[in-house]
C-alpha cells in the first residue's frame, strides 16, 4: 500500500489534488450554471461565411472526445511542477473559466447544426454529441480554451522539453479544427478562447492573483498535517 501511495504521489503530489479537482468542479458550475440562467434569453448566432464554408468531418470526433484524456494528463503535468506553479496554473485556469461564465451571461450564443448524413461510427458519434450537448454556451469555446490552457501551462512552466510543449500546441490546434468541422463551434469561439487564455495568464501572473490560491493550498496542507497528528 505504501509503495502504491508513493507511486501515486510521484505522479501527482498531494498538494495538487484538491486544487485540480476544484478546477474541474468550477468548470462544471460555470458551464451548467450559466446554461440554466440563460434559459429563455435571446441567443445570438455568430456564424460567418468562413464557418458556412467549413465542411463537416465526422472523423474528427476522435479528436473531440479524445482530448478529454490529454486534458487530464496535461493538467496533472502542470500541477506537479511545483507547489507555487500549481497555484499559478490553478488561479489562471479558474480565471479563464470565470471570464467564460461572464461572457456566457452577457452574450448567450447558439448555432444551427447540420443534418448528419451517413450511418458510420463517426456519424453516430457526432449525432450522440448533438444529443448530449445543446448548441449553446458556445462563445468562447470551452473545448478550445482548455486545450490552449494546457499549452500555456506547459509552455510557461520551464519544466518540460520543447517537444512536449510543441505536442500540446499541436493537440490544441487539432482540437480547434475538431470544434469547427463537427460544427460544435464557429471561428469566433476559437479565437476568443485563445485571447482569454493568454490574457488571463498575463493578469494572474502580473497581479499576484495566484497568491490567493497559494495561501488556500497552504491552509489545506495545515489541515492535512493536523489530521495526521
Amino acid at each position: 500500500m505504501d509503495k502504491l501511495k508513493n507511486m501515486l504521489a510521484r505522479i501527482l503530489p498531494a498538494y495538487a489534488i484538491l486544487p485540480l479537482i476544484f478546477c474541474f468542479l468550477w468548470n462544471n458550475v460555470v458551464y451548467g450554471g450559466s446554461r440554466l440562467i440563460n434559459q429563455g434569453l435571446t441567443h445570438y448566432d455568430l456564424t460567418i461565411e468562413f464557418d458556412r464554408m467549413t465542411p463537416v468531418v465526422p472523423e474528427f470526433m476522435l479528436v473531440y472526445f479524445g482530448c478529454f484524456v490529454t486534458w487530464g494528463i496535461f493538467y496533472i503535468m502542470c500541477g506537479r511542477v511545483s507547489r507555487e506553479y500549481c497555484a499559478r496554473f490553478v488561479a489562471f485556469d479558474v480565471v479563464t473559466r470565470t471570464v467564460c461564465g461572464i461572457i456566457f451571461l452577457i452574450l448567450p450564443t447558439y448555432n444551427v447544426r447540420p443534418e448528419v448524413l451517413g450511418t458510420g461510427i463517426f456519424e453516430k458519434l457526432l449525432l450522440f454529441l448533438y444529443e448530449i450537448d445543446a448548441a449553446d454556451n458556445l462563445f468562447p469555446s470551452i473545448h478550445c480554451l482548455v486545450s490552449w490552457n494546457c499549452f500555456v501551462g506547459l509552455r510557461n512552466s520551464g519544466y518540460y522539453k520543447k517537444r512536449t510543449v510543441a505536442l500540446s500546441a499541436v493537440i490544441a490546434v487539432l482540437v480547434f479544427i475538431s470544434t469547427l468541422v463537427t460544427k460544435q463551434h464557429v471561428i469566433a469561439d476559437v479565437i476568443s478562447a485563445v485571447i482569454i487564455s493568454e490574457a488571463s495568464w498575463f493578469v494572474c501572473n502580473h497581479t499576484g492573483l495566484y497568491k490567493c490560491v497559494k495561501k488556500s493550498m497552504e491552509w489545506l496542507d495545515l489541515l492535512r498535517k493536523q489530521k495526521r497528528e
